[in-house]
């Protein structure tokens, strides 16, 4: 009975997540909490670009949110009183192998107030839907070994290891 009250309440709190394209007034949002999606213990040999990284981070996804067209689009969740409570980035790239287009999610942030509400699940539907509607036939991402929470979230949504990238620091 515990175990279906919760999928139930977890349930009813998707359903009043809220996500829209993002605007303007997201910027300040977006830049804010950017720096989450390095929030876990970086490499030894990127320790130290953490800002340098999260600025990088911003600069794409504002360079996303105001080009022409349909992609990159950049989205925001919003929870039932209207506050913003995450953003997703999304794209269509080229298949190494087919050429063909499929989705990526170049970004995904949940604030930490937010971290457990469903809010990481609504982004990934969204993302989802929007791979859809852009005939994708698979959407990947690309996420850090060091973030084993985004991992384990991924993993429970479908998710599964495809590449494994290595990289050599030359002195």
């Amino acid at each position: 009975m515990l175990r279906y009250e919760a999928r139930l309440i977890l349930e009813i709190s998707i359903c009043m997540i809220t996500i829209r394209k993002a605007v303007d007034d997201d910027v300040d949002f977006i830049s804010r909490h950017a720096y989450r999606l390095l929030d876990f213990e970086l490499p030894a040999w990127r320790a130290n670009e953490k800002d340098e990284m999260t600025k990088a981070d911003v600069r794409h996804i504002m360079k996303s949110m105001f080009s022409k067209g349909n992609e990159p689009q950049v989205f925001i969740a919003l929870d039932s009183s209207g506050q913003r409570c995450g953003f997703i980035h999304l794209d269509m790239q080229r298949d190494y192998y087919t050429d063909e287009l499929s989705a990526h999610i170049r970004d995904i942030v949940v604030i930490a107030e937010a971290e457990g509400k469903g809010i990481g699940k609504a982004l990934l539907q969204k993302a989802d839907e929007w791979a859809k509607q852009n005939k994708a036939r698979w959407i990947t991402l690309n996420v850090f070994e060091e973030n084993k929470h985004a991992r384990e979230v991924y993993e429970k949504t479908g998710y599964q290891v495809e590449w494994v990238r290595y990289l050599k620091v030359l002195s």
